[in-house]
């Protein structure tokens, strides 16, 4: 499974607050900024941990845009500490978090987190 994939049922388990939880684009015909929705999307993804002369490990950085509801009734702060935290426990690197701040079009708040895994690919088998 890819680490995309993970990230998205990893988030789905853990943040029960969250309305819907999209993957790679916006369902823009169900989006609703009464609601508060995540989307998540490969960021970069990096060969890492070289060793004779070949990477072992790949280094997928997922990007988390969370959309919060226009009228919540819960304290963003405390949603994302938890949301890290839990995501931590599960293996995740926290590489960057960044505050909720308004959209100009529609003052709805959004977040960005910026999470990341190493897979081991020492074991692929790769075919041309």
């Amino acid at each position: 499974m890819s680490t995309l994939n993970d990230a998205y049922l990893d988030v789905k388990e853990l943040a029960s607050w969250a309305d819907k939880i999209y993957l790679n684009k916006l369902d823009m015909t169900r989006f609703s900024d009464e609601e508060t929705c995540f989307l998540l999307r490969n960021s970069t993804i990096l060969p890492d941990d070289y060793a004779s002369n070949s990477f072992q490990t790949f280094n997928s950085n997922i990007q988390i845009q969370i959309f919060f509801g226009l009228n919540i009734d819960f304290d963003i702060e405390t949603k994302m500490i938890g949301l890290l935290k839990q995501l931590n426990k599960k293996h995740w690197l926290i590489e960057t978090t960044r505050p909720a701040i308004p959209d100009p079009d529609t003052a709805q708040l959004t977040a960005t987190i910026i999470i990341s895994k190493n897979k081991e690919i020492i074991n692929v088998n790769i075919r041309n």
